[in-house]
């Protein structure tokens, strides 16, 4: 029976996370899953401008419940009006 929660848990997240990232894209907001390291350097997730579009970097390997954190409080931001340059 355990496994048949974790499974529904699972499900659960992705589609939560799924509804985000469909909001986004209503927004024209670019999402994207990538590691988020170079040369030894981590990078943290947030957002950026590149050529006037809004993009939201998220590390791929954080679980989906990070993933949704990370994204709401992206999109909340975004929603209030904060300057992102």
């Amino acid at each position: 029976m355990k496994k048949a929660k974790k499974s529904s848990n699972t499900d659960a997240l992705q589609v939560r996370l799924t509804e985000l990232e469909e909001r986004a894209a209503k927004r024209e907001i670019h999402v994207h899953y990538d590691m988020l390291e170079a040369a030894g350097l981590k990078l943290n997730d947030g957002i950026c401008k590149i050529n006037g579009e809004v993009h939201i970097f998220i590390e791929k390997r954080k679980s989906p419940t990070e993933k949704i954190e990370i994204l709401e409080a992206c999109l909340r931001k975004l929603l209030v009006g904060d300057d992102i340059t």
